[in-house]
């Protein structure tokens, strides 16, 4: 573990990078969320949760919409990735979610307080090449130094991200959309390791200490884990179904 540490510090020395990206290597991202039908909503409640997880020494916050931004931001100076997710229910059956996918989303969650952008980099969700290029330039006219975090779901979006220069971090997020993942995507994240330059942050489907140490070895730079720490339903509802499972068996 002590040769992964020293990869994870030295592998981009001579790479620009910027001061808040340099702080997230290394470190565990706690995603802080909560929907609408889930007794946690609210920006008072997800302040609560990340100041419960910072307590147990996280470092960085991933939070969603500017008023939950805002309200954890109150809790002093660590990084936070943003987002703003919209609910497009035109693009498919049910509820479809886009990862900020306007300009106009963007801006609001840099201007409640995030450190690092995060948004959908995806080329299969109604926006092509051209466009995603079109609003990264259009974000960054407008910010120039925000940090943005590319939530792609294959290698190509991650080598397209890349080749647009406007990205400072690559993440596996929506790598579980179209399969069924047991745990991390470890064979993407190897795969951007061999193909791209950016650091990656591991995102998706960390449940197990195991999990987190998969992503690790697979070459993660860092990693984001949400509802194995934050959404206490989902939690309860794995040991309730071990438990009938086993019993069950019996």
């Amino acid at each position: 573990m002590a040769k992964l540490r020293a990869l994870t510090y030295n592998c981009f020395e001579g790479i620009e990078m910027k001061d808040i990206v340099k702080r997230l290597l290394g470190k565990v991202i706690v995603s802080c969320q909560a929907y609408e039908d889930t007794p946690l909503y609210g920006s008072e409640n997800m302040k609560t949760m990340a100041k419960s997880v910072l307590m147990g020494g996280a470092e960085a916050i991933r939070a969603c919409w500017p008023q939950d931004i805002k309200a954890i931001r109150e809790l002093g100076d660590f990084p936070i990735i943003g987002i703003n997710k919209v609910i497009d229910q035109k693009k498919v059956e049910g509820e479809y979610v886009i990862i900020t996918p306007t300009y106009e989303s963007a801006i609001e969650v840099i201007e409640a307080g995030a450190d690092v952008l995060a948004l959908d980099c995806t080329l299969e969700h109604g926006r092509g090449k051209e466009e995603l290029l079109e609003l990264l330039t259009k974000i960054k006219k407008t910010y120039p130094d925000i940090a943005i975090m590319a939530d792609c779901e294959t290698l190509d979006d991650c080598i397209n991200a890349e080749k647009t220069g406007m990205i400072d971090i690559l993440a596996t997020t929506l790598s579980g959309q179209h399969k069924k993942l047991n745990g991390p995507d470890v064979e993407l994240i190897k795969a951007i390791k061999a193909n791209c330059s950016l650091p990656v942050n591991g995102e998706g489907s960390i449940w197990e200490l195991k999990d987190l140490q998969a992503a690790i070895e697979a070459g993660a730079d860092m990693v984001c884990i949400g509802s194995a720490i934050t959404r206490p339903h989902l939690i309860a509802e794995r040991f309730i179904e071990y438990n009938k499972k086993v019993r069950d068996s019996e």
